[in-house]
C-alpha cells in the first residue's frame, strides 16, 4: 500500500468580537483546510506554510503549535494511506483570498470558528481539528 504524506494549516485571525478560520472549498466542494504533499527536503511546517500560499494567497504567518496528525484512507489506483501533518497559524491581518483554481479549489474565506465547525467537511477529522484550535485559543496560544 502506498503512504502520502502531506501538511496544512489552520489559520486564525482574531478579530474585535470573536475568531475567524480560513476554509477553502476543494474540488469536491467541500470546505477544508489548505494541504498539500511535502516535498523533498522539506519541513512540515515550511510545507505548510507554502500549500497555504499557494492555495489561498496568505502570507505572513506567525506558527503557534503542531496540531494532531490525522490518517485515512483512499482510493486512487489502489488504497492509499495519507497522513496530514497540520499545524496552527495566526494572520495578524484578515487578507482576501486568492485561491489556486487550476488545484481544483474553488474560494476560500475567513468564517467565525463557531460556525466553521458547522460548515467544515471531512467531519471525522476536521471537527477535532477544529476543537484542537479552539482550545489552543482558550490557553492563550494565540494573541
Amino acid at each position: 500500500m502506498k503512504t502520502e504524506i502531506s501538511s496544512g494549516g489552520v489559520v486564525v485571525y482574531k478579530g474585535k468580537t470573536q475568531w475567524y478560520v480560513l476554509l477553502l472549498k476543494d474540488m469536491n466542494d467541500t470546505w477544508t483546510f489548505p494541504k498539500g504533499l511535502i516535498e523533498k527536503a522539506e519541513k512540515p511546517e515550511d510545507a505548510a506554510i507554502r500549500e497555504i500560499q499557494e492555495e489561498v494567497g496568505i502570507t505572513g504567518l506567525k506558527l503557534l503549535t503542531h496540531l494532531t496528525p490525522i490518517q485515512y484512507f483512499y482510493q486512487r489506483n489502489g488504497k492509499i494511506k495519507k497522513i496530514v501533518h497540520y499545524f496552527m497559524f495566526q494572520s495578524k491581518i484578515r487578507a482576501r483570498p486568492t485561491v489556486q483554481k487550476e488545484e481544483g479549489i474553488r474560494s476560500a474565506r475567513w468564517v467565525g470558528i463557531d460556525e466553521a465547525i458547522g460548515m467544515v467537511g471531512y467531519r471525522e477529522t476536521n471537527v477535532s481539528l477544529l476543537e484542537e484550535t479552539q482550545k489552543a485559543i482558550t490557553q492563550g496560544l494565540a494573541l
